[in-house]
């Protein structure tokens, strides 16, 4: 294949061993994308590889289990509540064979939020790893439905899961007994032999996921196959695997997030790299696991690279194999990035950690910088294929370097949002006068004359004080710059006398020095000089709280608001105690 530095210059910098985008599910886009490299190690889970053949026999397994035994068909929906396991991998391709929409919810849902997303999503199967049954196996057993039970032992070596082994027979003797179980483990080996044809229509329905839910309550959002497939061969135009099953990919983010499921896992998984899921995030782990394998790419949002440059464990030379260091999810700001970025020149890697923008909507990603198109504080250009435009209140194109909506329009968007049995394809979808579909986004930015976007914050995050436009994420950018700050986040509040103010909520770093009251002053005044000397006088905060964490949403964005006041009378966020750290906690 050829060399890395010749693939990204000039002309052949878009080669990619992807395939067009036919009519294909989504499994049968992967087998047709790797068929050339013929066996290779397709997952690693505690240290042991998987053999791509060993995998696509447990994923074929599956869908016979599923249309065979549970007569599951295209249309039909399971839910799978689980974190990122090898499992949960091999339900999205084994259910998508067979036109089976995969309901991907949050693993650490409580019960009632469980129970209506299996109500609502009429799901016919519920598949659930078995230490997140404790608590929902009243729903599970009150729902009727059957349900697939894994074990984080399913997969792994025999040394390295003894001890897990022995966990999960101490969880079938305290856990509340599920009714209508069955072990996945049984299930495959039981089919093993069995197969069924593919069965999927590629511009049905494959996945219902949930938003960020920043705003409000997430919408259930619909993608095909077809949507996925176009993005993952998309986003291979920036890089490609030159040794499939020997250069590895972390798959740190959760398939229930859509740029876990289609960029991080479906592109990966096309392209011929060994996936390494982990079930949480652990940066010491990380570490290890770069340290340990050819680790040529990760995806991830901003807070995951930060832990992984503090870690203890972390070694600027265990990035030397990186080509693809991609954040999403969350606004980085500038310097961050650079500090990143200086790790991987100094450890020899070509690859910049690149910021990109994207929405459940688009399939994820749908703009991005790459290694050679690069400019500091974007999110880059569109993907190739996808249009995105800057819109006003009207729907009208703005000129260049004017601030409004951010429009996408392409072959990854969504079929539309999902509302049970009201659902109509193309909800939330605008259409203009040619009869184009658009996404719009409800985030604010501008494009720079060499067609570069800028992302300037969410259109519902805007806070005006006396009739002036305030952008927080604008300022927050800016802040984060300070090496003493952690994280910040400027909301929405109220003066005593009831007037609208900006209020600032900040968590300093626990670094050498220590945090007293009089450090806190100190950090304080030289915030709001920032602001001061950089932005309008209305975007001076007036009243600040410094918190030990702030809140955050389910996918790890500091959650703004819960910080923001919407009413006079709305109390002022106050921190809470501190509770033991989940064994999930993306």
């Amino acid at each position: 294949m050829e060399d890395y530095k010749e693939l990204n210059n000039g002309a052949n910098r878009e080669i990619t061993n992807m395939k067009p985008v036919e009519n294909q599910s989504c499994y049968e886009y992967w087998l047709d994308c790797t068929d050339m490299y013929g066996e290779y190690y397709a997952m690693q889970h505690f240290g042991k590889k998987i053999y791509k053949s060993a995998f696509l026999r447990d994923v074929d397994a599956l869908a016979a289990y599923a249309r065979i035994e549970l007569g599951l068909t295209r249309g039909d929906v399971v839910t799978v509540f689980m974190p990122t396991t090898v499992q949960s991998i091999a339900a999205f391709y084994a259910f998508n064979k067979i036109g089976v929409i995969v309901n991907f919810v949050h693993p650490l849902l409580p019960p009632e939020a469980l129970k209506e997303a299996i109500e609502e999503g009429h799901s016919k199967m519920i598949m659930v790893l078995d230490i997140l049954s404790k608590n929902h196996a009243d729903v599970i057993n009150e729902s009727g439905l059957p349900c697939l039970v894994c074990h984080s032992s399913d997969y792994g070596s025999v040394v390295k899961t003894n001890g897990a082994r022995l966990g999960e027979l101490a969880i079938k003797k305290i856990f509340p007994e599920i009714k209508n179980r069955e072990e996945y483990t049984a299930a495959v080996k039981r089919f093993a032999r069995a197969n069924v044809k593919p069965d999927c229509d590629c511009d049905e329905i494959a996945v219902y996921l949930n938003g960020g839910g920043t705003t409000g309550k997430s919408k259930t959002i619909m993608l095909t196959s077809r949507a996925i497939n176009e993005l993952a061969c998309r986003v291979s135009r920036i890089d490609r695997i030159h040794q499939p099953g020997i250069e590895a990919e972390i798959i740190v983010l959760p398939l229930f997030h859509c740029f876990g499921l289609c960029l991080a896992t479906h592109m990966a998984m096309c392209n011929g790299a060994r996936l390494i899921p982990l079930m949480q995030y652990d940066a010491g782990l990380v570490s290890r696991l770069m340290r340990d394998n050819k680790v040529i790419a990760m995806v991830g949002i901003p807070v995951m690279f930060k832990k992984l440059m503090d870690d203890k464990h972390f070694n600027p030379k265990y990035l030397r194999n990186f080509r693809m260091a991609f954040c999403g999810g969350d606004d980085a700001p500038q310097k961050w990035l650079d500090d990143f970025n200086k790790l991987l020149e100094a450890s020899g890697s070509p690859a910049k950690l690149r910021q990109g923008y994207g929405l459940t909507e688009v399939g994820s990603v749908c703009c991005h910088c790459s290694n050679w198109e690069y400019k500091p504080n974007s999110i880059g250009k569109p993907l190739y294929g996808v249009t995105m435009q800057i819109w006003d209140e009207n729907h009208k194109e703005l000129p260049n370097g004017e601030i409004g909506e951010m429009v996408i329009s392409g072959p990854t968007i969504m079929s539309g949002y999902y509302h049970g049995d009201n659902t109509q394809l193309g909800d939330g979808l605008y259409t203009d006068e040619n009869g184009v579909k658009w996404v719009c986004s409800g985030d604010l930015g501008y494009r720079d004359d060499d067609g570069f976007f800028f992302f300037s914050g969410r259109k519902k995050r805007v806070i005006i004080i006396s009739g002036y436009n305030v952008y927080p994420s604008d300022i927050e950018k800016k802040l984060t710059e300070f090496p003493f700050v952690n994280e910040v986040c400027l909301a929405k509040g109220f003066s005593a006398d009831g007037k609208p103010l900006l209020r600032m909520f900040v968590s300093y770093r626990k670094g050498d020095q220590e945090i007293t009251p009089d450090t806190i002053a100190v950090y304080n005044n030289m915030l709001v000089d920032c602001v001061e000397k950089n932005f309008s006088k209305f975007s001076v905060p007036r009243d600040i709280h410094v918190l030990g964490d702030m809140p955050h949403t389910p996918l790890e964005k500091v959650d703004f608001m819960k910080l923001t006041q919407k009413n006079p009378e709305d109390p002022v966020y106050v921190e809470p105690p501190k509770t033991k750290e989940s064994i999930l906690p993306i």
